[in-house]
């Protein structure tokens, strides 16, 4: 696989080279992405209807012939990870994040304070839960939704889960939370408006009033509601899951070919954001001044169609995360059989919240299986190893913090929230049972200086996310070669492998005749073997330049058991 860090001019691994990686370190911040340019790029807008007719019947018919094979994604860097940029930052993948952190989330400053005052400045612009935007006491900005009376506390806490899970595994979100208020503490700016009727009126209480009317409410008879506080810099709509920006030239690799964005499809299975698309996007210019240079970054907004939405038309809200709303395949097999294929969501039913958070359960969910409402371009390319790569990132979130995150959502109704809870640990745990199958789920490579000499250290992420009942059971094995000059390899013998709770698989290197002027190539495979499965390789490339003096360079994760070969 070649791994192509366009954004900083950097080629490695394209050059039918067994010694595939520089004498160099990873590279984990592109700091390319971050380069501040002008003019402003232009407002881009994307309308409702087009962005479905464009995914689910114009894209599809203009790409039917055509040839398109996927490929790996192309901003991975020697590690196989993904480095900082406008899109992503390191978060859980390097490190775990205490819940304190994952709890914070996005949110640097104080939280809305639900005593007021508040001033109504204008009407929420679009989607499918009422709200307005507030001004707070200190002239801060927030948007705020309200629930529907049929789903009640569910879409509201949808909007802070889902931006605190995003978030913790390295995205751009805004900083989202549930607040409880009276709504005497409300007064509407003179100046504020709304659309009624595709017309420009004055904000009134009798039009605020359906809003309040299907709000969620405490037993106490306050109004719940989530606030999503205002982006800082300057909007300029959606971003696309394909393409590039022809006016942001930090924007050099095509939107489907970013790792992050394919390895959101298993954040989007976890919770089922079936809204995944770019209508829920925003791109915002960061500057320093008004007219001066910045840079664009991209954030993921609104989770609230997550957790179960349901639609007005039952049939529509069974297979949200099976297929797509217009789904041309199930579409023909099911006219070509009348219908007779047994489809999963024919077995779909309510949990035991009842219709609060409708279909979403663990019941028939199939991690390599699920579809958005919208074909995502972005997920449609995304390989075993970007999903495998999300998988990593969300072991390491976790049981205690998804509970922790369920709970600062502050769903009143017991039944609601132990559903939440059981199903998203239930759901995480298949994702990673499935995925970390896949691709091989050693990462986080250490060097340790001991008695016997230098030995590499993987975290075992399928120890980690408990896919082994006993540790004892998971066996290892492991491989070594030198190069030898040209593509010629010579195989070098490793030392003893170790164990070390509570998740590090150990393995010694090889000693060979190295100097920091003729430093030796080496290629050290380490597979765990899960029972009665094929062994998963992680595959690690090292300089060794003198005795117990190694630097490691890059790590890959091959699909098959072939030795390193020059076309890899």
């Amino acid at each position: 696989m070649c791994v192509l860090l366009a954004s900083a001019s950097i080629l490695v691994g394209c050059n039918n080279d067994i010694r595939r990686f520089p004498l160099d370190d990873p590279m984990w911040v592109d700091a390319e992405d971050f380069r501040a340019f002008r003019p402003t790029p232009e407002e881009y807008f994307s309308p409702f209807a087009w962005d479905g007719a464009d995914q689910m019947l114009f894209r599809p018919m203009s790409r039917f012939f055509q040839v398109d094979p996927a490929g790996e994604a192309v901003n991975v860097n020697a590690m196989d990870e993904v480095p900082d940029s406008s899109w992503f930052t390191n978060r859980t993948s390097r490190a775990p994040m205490s819940i304190e952190d994952v709890l914070r989330g996005p949110c640097t400053e104080e939280a809305l304070d639900p005593s007021g005052p508040w001033s109504i400045t204008d009407a929420k612009p679009n989607g499918a839960n009422p709200g307005f935007i507030i001004e707070d006491a200190e002239g801060r900005k927030f948007l705020l939704k309200f629930d529907s009376t049929k789903q009640p506390e569910r879409a509201t806490a949808a909007d802070r889960m889902g931006s605190l899970m995003y978030y913790a595994a390295g995205y751009f979100t805004p900083c989202n939370g549930v607040v409880y208020f009276e709504r005497e503490i409300l007064t509407i700016d003179e100046e504020a408006v709304s659309m009624v009727d595709g017309e420009e009126v004055p904000m009134t209480w009798e039009i605020l009033e359906p809003a309040f009317g299907r709000a969620s409410r405490h037993a106490d008879g306050r109004f719940r509601a989530a606030f999503s506080q205002f982006l800082p810099g300057r909007p300029i709509g959606p971003w696309r899951y394909e393409g590039t920006r022809d006016d942001d030239p930090n924007d050099v690799i095509p939107h489907e070919d970013r790792r992050e964005l394919r390895g959101a499809y298993i954040l989007a299975a976890w919770i089922n954001h079936f809204d995944s698309r770019e209508q829920n996007t925003l791109a915002i210019w960061m500057t320093e001044e008004d007219d001066g240079p910045g840079y664009v970054r991209h954030n993921y907004i609104d989770f609230g169609d997550s957790f179960g939405s349901l639609w007005s038309w039952d049939a529509i809200s069974r297979r949200l995360g099976y297929a797509s709303y217009f789904d041309m395949r199930f579409l023909l097999e099911d006219f070509v059989t009348i219908g007779m294929i047994h489809r999963p969501w024919n077995d779909s039913e309510y949990g035991p919240s009842g219709q609060t958070l409708g279909y979403f359960t663990t019941a028939n969910f199939d991690p390599g299986a699920y579809r958005p409402g919208y074909p995502n371009p972005a997920f449609d390319k995304a390989s075993d190893r970007d999903k495998a790569w999300m998988a990593r990132i969300l072991a390491d979130l976790s049981p205690e913090a998804v509970t922790a995150i369920v709970d600062s959502a502050e769903v009143q109704n017991q039944v609601t929230h132990d559903q939440l809870v059981d199903v998203l640990q239930g759901r995480r745990q298949r994702l990673l049972d499935y995925w970390l199958r896949r691709v091989s789920p050693l990462t986080q490579p250490v060097l340790q200086q001991t008695d016997d000499g230098t030995r590499v250290c993987f975290r075992d992420l399928a120890v980690t996310a408990g896919l082994v009942e006993d540790w004892d059971e998971r066996r290892y094995w492991a491989r070594a070669w030198r190069h030898a000059g040209g593509n010629d390899l010579e195989r070098v013998e490793t030392g003893a492998l170790a164990r070390i709770p509570r998740d590090r698989v150990c393995v010694t290197l090889p000693n060979v005749d190295a100097s920091p002027d003729d430093p030796a190539y080496l290629i050290v495979d380490l597979a765990g073997i899960f029972p009665g499965e094929e062994a998963r390789v992680a595959r690690l490339h090292l300089y060794q330049l003198g005795t117990g003096d190694y630097r490691i360079v890059g790590l890959e994760r091959p699909y098959d058991l072939d030795e390193p070969d020059s076309r890899d």
